[in-house]
């Protein structure tokens, strides 16, 4: 009997015993007498045991296989519907059994992933070839050898109880059509992105080799491909907005890649014929011709005039959620102490102070040196306070600068300044600091008067008392 035989006979007799003890349990919930539920519960240890046995001889056995026979007899368990392939619906039956935390929507995510990357003939599935390969992609990632990895996956396949369930199979087969898709896209995306003709081309792109690609290197690559400065213009302001993902008005290497594929597909060609043509044109493009250069100095100026539209669109749009928000009044009722309409930059200091104190334990002066750069910036009217716009704008802009959802970082120090008082100490230190400082720009004011400049929160820090000189404001 060969190894793959013996092995199916092995899952079989699992089969035939998991169905026998589901048949003696129910057996045993059932009994009305003492006599046949001792006399199921026996048979059902009993089963467990054969069991148990079948599956340590299969796990003998398994050790013994040669590397090829279990990567087929692994296949064939994935393979459910016997047509030589592996879909990602069975691959995330299989990742899920591997893996018990993962979720279905985990699994199925993973499953896409892992086809999408070893699928060479793009079929969306992966035979056996592109499965052994793809196993050998696992023994390097894992850093343990190929008989280790195999036997573990094929005992976790064979032994685990988890899986989809037939819903959700029913689910992946309404889908099957859309998944192959985006398997497809996703793998036309690597290919792309392995590929050492796009690395070459981004190089060439990045003029000042800063790692990324500014509209106006878009604009300048695409005229050495294209070779009229008005439809290269246009067609860089379309795929930066549309790929700039992370909306910093630079492309980086992988939104590059998805510029490429969005080009590729305007143009109704497949990605492989069309690279090389564009490294060649890149490679033997004429310099840019002084009629051209103006042309691309306004589409410059263009886009960033339509970029600075949307942000400041954006938000104020961002700002008014805001103001709407009523945890927002809240919060501005909690920093306005002395309930004026306006936070002053003692009071923003104070609640300062609540905040980092509790986040990350910082000092008092911390808290002075942000209240002054948020006055700097948010104090728009610069009457040394913000108002209730002024204050919905700074917390717009810090939310986005680390991370936080605007409504979120709201609640989180409206509740830490209800619950937290600063101690007596803080608050005599940051008032006396703040007045020092405060003294300080207002003679700098008075200075920049006699000047005829206008009025400015700057002041030089070396004026302001260091952390180790302010032992004074104690007092």
């Amino acid at each position: 009997m060969t190894e793959s035989r013996a092995m199916v006979l092995y899952v079989k007799k699992t089969n035939y015993i998991e169905k026998a003890s589901i048949s003696v349990n129910k057996k045993k919930s059932e009994a009305e007498d003492m006599t046949t539920f001792v006399k199921n519960t026996k048979r059902s240890l009993e089963l467990q045991m054969l069991k148990l046995r079948n599956q340590l001889a299969m796990t003998e056995d398994i050790s013994k296989m040669p590397d090829e026979v279990k990567v087929k007899f692994l296949f064939s368990n994935l393979d459910k519907d016997s047509n030589s392939r592996i879909s990602v619906s069975e691959l995330s039956d299989g990742l899920r059994k591997v893996n018990a935390g993962f979720s279905f929507q985990e699994g199925l995510e993973q499953a896409i992933k892992d086809i999408a990357m070893n699928d060479g003939d793009g079929d969306a599935t992966l035979d056996r070839e592109e499965f052994r390969e793809y196993l050998n992609k696992l023994t390097m990632n894992t850093g343990i050898t190929f008989q280790e990895l195999s036997e573990f996956i094929l005992m976790q396949i064979i032994f685990s109880e988890g899986g989809n369930t037939a819903d959700e199979e029913t689910a992946l087969k309404i889908k099957n059509e859309g998944i192959d898709k985006v398997v497809k896209n996703l793998a036309e995306y690597y290919n792309a992105f392995n590929d050492v003709r796009t690395k070459d081309l981004f190089e060439m792109f990045d003029a000042d080799g800063d790692g990324t690609i500014n509209f106006q290197e878009v604009a300048l690559g695409l005229y050495k491909i294209m070779g009229i400065m008005s439809e290269a213009t246009k067609l860089a302001l379309d795929v930066i907005l549309l790929t700039d993902a992370d909306d910093n008005r630079r492309l980086n290497y992988n939104e590059f890649v998805r510029v490429i594929l969005h080009i590729c597909a305007l143009e109704g060609e497949d990605f492989e014929p069309l690279v090389s043509e564009f490294v060649v044109s890149m490679y033997f493009a004429e310099p840019i011709g002084l009629e051209d250069a103006p042309e691309i100095g306004v589409a410059v100026a263009d886009y960033n005039g339509y970029k600075d539209w949307v942000d400041t669109f954006d938000e104020a749009m961002d700002v008014m959620n805001v103001l709407m928000y009523a945890k927002m009044q809240k919060l501005f009722d909690l920093w306005d102490v002395n309930n004026d309409g306006s936070i002053s930059w003692e009071e923003f200091a104070l609640g300062c102070h609540k905040y980092q104190q509790s986040v990350d334990n910082a000092a008092a002066h911390d808290a002075v040196v942000s209240a002054y750069f948020a006055m700097e910036e948010y104090d728009i009217d610069k009457n040394q306070g913000l108002e209730k716009q002024e204050f919905a704008k700074f917390l717009v802009n810090y939310a986005k600068e680390s991370n936080k959802d605007v409504h979120e970082l709201i609640d989180t120090l409206a509740v830490i300044s209800l619950m937290r008082e600063n101690s007596e100490e803080e608050e005599r230190y940051i008032k006396a600091l703040t007045a020092t400082w405060l003294r300080t720009i207002k003679y700098e004011e008075s200075y920049n008067k006699n000047e005829n400049d206008d009025y400015s929160y700057s002041v030089s820090f070396k004026n302001f008392a260091s952390e180790d000189d302010d032992d004074e404001m104690w007092a």
